[in-house]
């Protein structure tokens, strides 16, 4: 402002001295219009530069106007089944965890871009680098994606080096939350999403394999992703969170000591048997196989492989399945296989230690119609 005062100024006297020169006979002037022009060249000058800021105030609240507009568009964008408060981390109990023994883990939920239809989010476990992290040595399964939440559908995009654009979630992204259920089929990888109540389902697998990758997220409305699973065919290498719910009741501490005192006697039970067991002519299904039971990072896995091949196995678990030790008996509940619904379908196995080895038993049914499938042999 003070700037464009000394140039008016300067202005003003430039025109006095021009008017100067001419004769008396064209211009007769005396000092009071020579103010008069002063002040006159003075205030228009002053005029414009109140008009010049006049416009940039205008300016300036016409962008802070564009800025609340869009403050106001992703306001309006929220989605009822993301967290309601989204936090940097969320903590969820532990159903499975590959072979790691924890009964907890956090999820980080960071803010990328905002776009004028909704957020763009991270989602990842907050956990140190396992064996069964990556599958197909690529691909990090503790990062459960890069999400767009619009006020009525969440997008996900899995592999990506940089932030996607607002078409590339719409064009190439995965629904995975939506008020319509859907199922798309792509060349055997199917994506369905169900409603039922508050809750939205969203599950992903291959239908041309049993032992291919699967993936679900559980969205409720004012909550968030309130449960997550992934895995391979038959429960392998499971991954499975719940989200801790503040509002409702945990476990009693009378279950929790229960299950801890089970996983105990399980470890117990299968740590006296570590080692490489046969048997062939199962009586169940005329089988031959082979049973292994090692430590695997402070883990014990146990499974059967048909005809010794380990790319074929009958079963394969940890001791976090047991779910009673009786009488020199191990009863695991087996989930076999995974529903499109994200439940599981399971199977009863009974293991009981004998003077060569160890007999197992089965049943599709239940434990209390189990039968002796074989008797396996110490190596």
């Amino acid at each position: 402002m003070k700037n464009k005062i000394i140039k008016s100024l300067a202005g003003a006297m430039a025109t006095a001295i021009v008017l100067s020169g001419c004769n008396s006979a064209q211009l007769e002037l005396d000092s009071e219009d020579e103010v008069a022009v002063e002040e006159s060249d003075f205030a228009d000058s002053e005029n414009e530069s109140d008009e010049e800021s006049a416009n940039e105030s205008e300016e300036s609240s016409e962008e802070k106007s564009d800025d609340d507009s869009k403050e106001d568009s992703s306001t309006e964008a929220s989605n009822e089944y993301f967290y309601a408060d989204v936090q940097d981390e969320y903590v969820y109990a532990v159903d499975e965890f590959l072979y790691e023994d924890i009964t907890e883990v956090s999820v980080k939920v960071e803010l990328l871009e905002s776009y004028d239809g909704g957020n763009v989010y991270s989602l990842n476990i907050d956990y140190n680098d396992c064996p069964g992290r990556y599958y197909y040595e690529t691909t990090d399964r503790f990062y459960l994606g890069t999400i767009y939440v619009t006020a009525d559908r969440i997008y996900m995009i899995k592999d990506n080096e940089s932030v996607p654009s607002k078409e590339d979630f719409e064009d190439s992204g995965i629904e995975i939350c939506s008020a319509l259920d859907s199922e798309i089929d792509k060349n055997g990888e199917v994506v369905s999403i169900e409603n039922d109540g508050d809750v939205c389902t969203c599950s992903m697998y291959n239908s041309q394999t049993e032992s291919g990758f699967y993936e679900s997220f559980e969205w409720t409305k004012g909550k968030g992703l309130t449960h997550y699973r992934s895995g391979y065919g038959a429960e392998g290498d499971p991954i499975e969170l719940d989200l801790k719910d503040t509002d409702t009741e945990s476990a009693s501490k009378d279950e929790v000591e229960s299950a801890d005192q089970t996983e105990a006697a399980a470890k117990e039970f299968f740590e006296d048997l570590i080692g490489t067991y046969s048997y062939d002519n199962g009586s169940q299904d005329g089988k031959e196989g082979i049973v292994e039971i090692k430590n695997i990072d402070d883990r014990l896995v146990i499974a059967d492989y048909l005809g010794g091949n380990t790319s074929n196995y009958r079963y394969m678990f940890n001791t976090s399945e047991c779910v009673k030790v009786e009488d020199n008996m191990a009863y695991i509940e087996y989930a076999h296989s995974a529903r499109e619904d994200g439940t599981a379908d399971y199977w009863y196995y009974v293991f009981e230690k004998t003077e060569t080895g160890i007999n197992v038993y089965f049943s599709k049914d239940s434990f209390e119609n189990v039968e002796l499938l074989y008797n396996a042999k110490a190596d």
